[in-house]
């Protein structure tokens, strides 16, 4: 299986190639690096020779680049790296790529970490985490290059919580961080212990896993509630199970956007789940 990882030879997307890198090396899964080339469509006729000329020598450059660049990667890190360069829509031909190379996970530097709702709604990368089928691990340029030993699961305890959180597992196996697994509730706190109690009997059933930590944390706003979390236990990645569109949007309401002041300084990673939850 594949780590595919999207460049457009950024500082974060250098980053994010090397935050995959690590964790190549510890799951053992083979890394990609993609490019996708968004030539410009030009109507005049008259330049069409000249345009394909110029993508033709832009394709030729990108793809000793990429080679160089994987290869270097491979050599520092001790793990296999392929690369491919493809033409077209980035978001589309991400994921077609990632179709091809049986994907583990996307993992996609951000653009500049404004804030956690900035990163969901407005950038390439909450293109990708919107609408792909596979996790996709977004990375912030100031996110330090460690393996987390603290991850923050924000759940709402749904049976699909407990599949996300599954291969979750799966994916940590070769470090075993912390887990907590947090509610942010607005509701009857005895209730939503009732959600805990059954959804920990459904964990204890699927995994022996040691280190999984229960908590719901009564605030009125979801994301600064994840936010303070994320601080007082020293959180150094994110996890959300999401419904497409509609589970963003749930949470991470957009009218308050412009109330943000939470700056995201941790990996985000998205995993995707059917819509057949209580």
């Amino acid at each position: 299986m594949n780590l595919l990882v999207p460049t457009d030879f950024s500082p974060c997307a250098d980053h994010a190639l090397n935050y995959a890198a690590l964790l190549s090396r510890r799951t053992g899964h083979d890394l990609r690096l993609i490019h996708v080339y968004a030539p410009v469509d030009l109507a005049n006729t008259a330049m069409i020779s000249y345009i394909e000329q110029e993508v033709e020598q832009a394709q030729k450059d990108i793809k000793e680049k990429l080679h160089k660049i994987c290869m270097a990667t491979a050599e520092k890190n001790n793990i296999s790296c392929s690369h491919n360069v493809r033409i077209g829509a980035l978001t589309e031909n991400i994921l077609l790529e990632a179709e091809e190379v049986d994907c583990k996970l996307i993992v996609m530097g951000t653009e500049g970490a404004r804030g956690l709702t900035k990163l969901l709604f407005g950038s390439r990368t909450s293109s990708v985490i919107e609408n792909a089928d596979f996790p996709v691990l977004a990375v912030p340029p100031q996110s330090t290059l460690n393996l987390p030993k603290k991850i923050v699961f924000a759940t709402n305890f749904f049976d699909s919580d407990l599949d996300t959180l599954k291969q979750l597992l799966e994916l940590v196996k070769g470090w075993k961080p912390e887990i907590y697994l947090l509610h942010v509730s607005h509701d009857n706190l005895r209730s939503e212990r009732d959600y805990i109690e059954n959804f920990s009997k459904a964990v204890v059933k699927e995994t022996d896993y040691k280190h999984l930590y229960y908590y719901v944390l009564p605030h009125e706003n979801n994301e600064r509630g994840i936010e303070l979390f994320i601080k007082s236990v020293g959180g150094e990645m994110l996890v959300l199970s999401t419904r497409k569109r509609s589970f963003l949007e749930r949470v991470f309401n957009a009218s308050l956007t412009k109330q943000i002041a939470y700056h995201l300084t941790v990996p985000l990673l998205a995993y995707h789940t059917r819509l057949t939850d209580n």
